[in-house]
């Protein structure tokens, strides 16, 4: 893989890619993509492109929890034909899995991926009916400049210029996945935002960025901001928020879209936050659905409670009663969680690592979130890798969401979540895997002993 970013280069495969899926006029298409906002987005786009060109499809959503397989087993037909053809969109490219699927095949498959490859994988070795459209493999940071959704509206408009009218998708895969204010995108995220704005749709504003909340009151803004996350404020009583607005003639009722320049920056002054950025609107939405990082949360916690809701909602213009409860209470327990995270549970520090056992405190279905937004919002030393977790009962093994910082990465490029988990389950077993910001593993409960005493070993 290379390290300085190489796009004449990824251009010229990227348009052979589209050449051959608009010469080979498919018959039937299936999509396959994940199970989180970006992949939801990818689907959206792909659907729209195939209903453009006339194209039968179905569509399977794929959350990375079996082998491919497995996963494969009942989908792929007895009768093969090179007139059909696979869609991947964002699900992780595991092609040691499954180029020895692809080659036995005679279908086309095109897979549209932003996550690191493994690093002995021969690109000029891949099999003929494979089109691999991978950024990372040309120098580009799946993070920081692709989200899926990016190299997904950016292939679908290639092949259908028309598609563009569906490019406010793209921006919420964008803000699922990045995490950032829309001034800070990069690269292609940059290039393809720009394009929507000048297009007209999507709105780009600028103001106090409490995101989580950009939908609500300024007393729940500061309250519910997941990023940043406010622990003077986060998960604090109604009272005591109303009382520092008060104080500054502030109503706390007020929009936090609505605030004035001059009542942001007293809010800012007086509560030592430097929150000012830009956030994208979606015009033709209502509500929470408005706010483009709003929608993209909403969607990830749909996704692990209900995906035909979260398929289904994304093409609707107003939130239902039922996601907004689901929506309020995912935020509610996450600011809660964060201010206990960061007030009262006790951790076990090395060199290079921080353990944090939450059994008891945080409920399991929370230490994945739990885990991303205290090390995005640097809750802990953000030079150190963040393990959190402890038993499952279900299973008697410890489970960890293992996260690192953006700092933490751009001193160690070549050492991301998903190489040191590999090297512990080198050398202590367990089942995980995982990006370079990102990541979980299982571990028996005499390796996870070992681990915390010899961590340092696999940073």
């Amino acid at each position: 893989m290379t390290h300085t970013p190489d796009k004449t280069k990824f251009l010229e495969d990227f348009n052979r890619a589209v050449d051959e899926f608009i010469d080979r006029s498919f018959a039937h298409i299936i999509i396959i993509s994940h199970n989180d906002a970006d992949g939801i987005s990818c689907l959206h786009i792909i659907q729209n492109l195939l209903y453009k060109m006339n194209i039968n499809y179905d569509y399977f959503i794929y959350n990375r929890s079996i082998s491919w397989e497995n996963y494969l087993q009942g989908i792929l037909s007895s009768r093969q034909t090179d007139k059909n053809a696979f869609i991947f969109t964002d699900v992780g490219s595991n092609l040691k899995e499954l180029i020895p699927i692809i080659k036995n095949r005679k279908e086309f498959f095109f897979i549209l991926d932003h996550h690191e490859v493994e690093d002995d994988i021969q690109f000029d070795e891949l099999p003929e009916n494979l089109f691999f459209i991978n950024p990372t493999i040309y120098g580009f940071d799946g993070l920081e400049h692709i989200a899926g959704a990016t190299l997904t509206y950016m292939f679908a408009k290639q092949v259908k210029p028309s598609i563009m009218k569906q490019g406010w998708l793209t921006v919420i895969g964008i803000a699922g996945d990045s995490l950032r204010p829309m001034d800070r995108l990069q690269s292609f995220n940059r290039e393809v935002y720009e394009e929507l704005v000048h297009e007209e749709l999507i709105e780009d504003k600028e103001g106090l960025i409490l995101f989580g909340s950009m939908h609500e009151s300024v007393k729940n803004g500061l309250k519910y901001s997941i990023l940043p996350f406010l622990s003077r404020f986060g998960g604090e009583s109604d009272q005591k928020i109303n009382s520092f607005l008060n104080t500054l003639q502030i109503d706390p009722r007020t929009k936090l879209v609505d605030l004035s320049e001059s009542e942001i920056q007293l809010i800012q002054n007086e509560a030592d936050i430097n929150s000012f950025g830009h956030y994208s609107l979606l015009p033709h939405k209502l509500g929470l659905l408005k706010f483009a990082f709003e929608h993209a949360l909403l969607l990830n916690i749909l996704c692990f409670k209900n995906i035909s809701a979260a398929i289904s909602i994304i093409q609707l213009k107003s939130i239902t009663r039922y996601a907004k409860n689901l929506y309020s209470e995912y935020i509610d327990n996450l600011s809660r969680n964060l201010r206990t995270l960061s007030n009262e549970i006790p951790h076990f520090e090395t060199k290079k690592a921080i353990f944090i056992e939450v059994k008891g405190k945080i409920p399991p279905s929370n230490w994945s979130d739990t885990a991303s937004f205290s090390t995005v919002n640097e809750l802990f030393d953000p030079s150190k890798i963040l393990f959190l977790g402890g038993l499952e009962i279900k299973s008697g093994t410890i489970k960890l969401s293992v996260r690192c910082s953006r700092k933490y990465l751009e001193k160690n490029k070549t050492n991301g979540i998903n190489k040191i988990i590999s090297n512990i389950k080198r050398e202590f077993g367990g089942v995980g895997g995982g990006h370079k910001l990102a990541g979980g593993i299982r571990l028996s409960k005499p390796s996870y002993n070992l681990l915390k005493n010899r961590i340092d070993e696999f940073i």
